[in-house]
């Protein structure tokens, strides 16, 4: 499948598992500005960001606005589960036992969803964590790449692109700033 760019549509009909098994469908979505951010449970660069998104699903809550993990690591992920194994009443039984204690100990106050196959990360050429992409409420691509300028933690006025990229979508505008280098 082609690579999705600045300015094309997610597909219809796509969906992923979270880690608690609920069944995310992007389509349910529309009418909401998504911010997708592709995480991971031992990347550095991830949990500099962690915070940072965290405080992200904090400003906008309560606005038109969805901000999810995806964990598309394979070797983080493992095999796919059957619907089924979420279902066991014993907790430390159901799938992702690893990832789940990662999110908790982050506490991401956002679903994190699981890219089996990496449906999500092809196409969207995702690469590193926490590569960011933000779409409007057509779920139209509106900006990819950083959390914002300041990977190392270092500054204390760092560019949020992703934030004033919602920002502005939320107004009606296009984001000031709609590509930047992801790091990671």
């Amino acid at each position: 499948p082609k690579v999705l760019a600045i300015g094309d549509q997610l597909p219809k009909g796509m969906s992923l598992r979270g880690l608690d098994g609920k069944i995310q469908r992007f389509d349910d979505l529309k009418g909401k500005v998504v911010v997708l951010h592709f995480w991971s449970s031992t990347c550095p660069w991830e949990m500099l960001a962690e915070p940072k998104l965290n405080a992200l699903a904090d400003a906008f809550a309560g606005k038109d606005v969805v901000v999810l993990g995806i964990a598309a690591n394979a070797n983080e992920i493992g095999e796919p589960p059957t619907p089924e194994a979420f279902d066991d009443k014993d907790a430390d039984k159901r799938p992702y036992p690893k990832l789940r204690a990662k999110a908790a100990e982050s506490k991401a106050n956002h679903p994190i969803l699981v890219d089996h196959d990496a449906v999500f990360g092809k196409l969207l050429d995702a690469k590193t964590t926490p590569h960011c992409f933000v779409f409007d409420k057509d779920l139209v691509l509106q900006y990819q790449g950083a959390l914002d300028d300041d990977g190392q933690g270092k500054k204390p006025s760092p560019t949020r692109y992703v934030h004033d990229a919602v920002t502005a979508l939320l107004a009606g505008d296009a984001p000031p700033v709609q590509t930047t280098k992801p790091y990671g």
